[in-house]
């Protein structure tokens, strides 16, 4: 965990984090069951599986903007039920010495060859945000790196297999890199 102290960023691999290797399984297949339309924007080519909707996105409805659902509310659920149990969302507190950390909005992602996320960070769509983590659910890819901009000078490169979890504070920008074969599958959690 030094890495996310002195950086704002760290990839943790199985046994570093609050889930089982079963746990991770059972995300993957309920991941699958999921509806996941494909586009966010103009510079991000994904499929997207809603989970749990922001509020602030939400209020976009209010205001005449098509808001994102949850198309699948009882798996989207039992997704929550092992991702933001009280012992896992109690880690990742820890994890950046607060007191309590909540799910703000939760998705998977699914980026198959030719697909990619631009460079944005996570306050860009909350500025609450405090926390992203990304839950790797496959490494049948290649490609799909998730790039991390530290400082001008500092750009990293990260490979989230499956099992993997990366973790970094919402303002680090970050983008990830078109995937090249296979389809990148993962699970994100943006929490305040």
């Amino acid at each position: 965990m030094e890495a996310l102290h002195n950086d704002g960023i760290a990839l943790l691999g199985s046994g570093e984090h609050p889930y089982a290797a079963e746990q991770v399984e059972e995300l993957i297949a309920l991941s699958l069951k999921l509806p996941h339309p494909d586009g966010i924007g103009e510079e991000n080519r994904l499929g997207v599986g809603r989970i749990l909707v922001d509020p602030v996105d939400v209020a976009r409805g209010a205001r005449g903007i098509e808001p994102a659902k949850v198309e699948a509310p009882e798996i989207a659920q039992m997704i929550l039920d092992i991702v933001a149990s009280e012992q896992a969302m109690a880690f990742w507190a820890d994890c950046f010495g607060l007191e309590k950390l909540t799910v703000g909005r939760a998705q998977t992602n699914f980026l198959h060859e030719g697909d990619g996320v631009g460079w944005h960070n996570d306050h860009e769509s909350n500025p609450e945000y405090r926390i992203s983590i990304v839950l790797g659910l496959s490494d049948d890819y290649s490609g799909g790196d998730f790039l991390a901009q530290l400082t001008p000078e500092d750009q990293r490169r990260y490979r989230v297999n499956r099992g993997d979890i990366l973790v970094a504070k919402a303002e680090i920008q970050h983008a990830v890199s078109v995937v090249e074969s296979g389809r990148r599958m993962s699970l994100v959690l943006f929490c305040f």
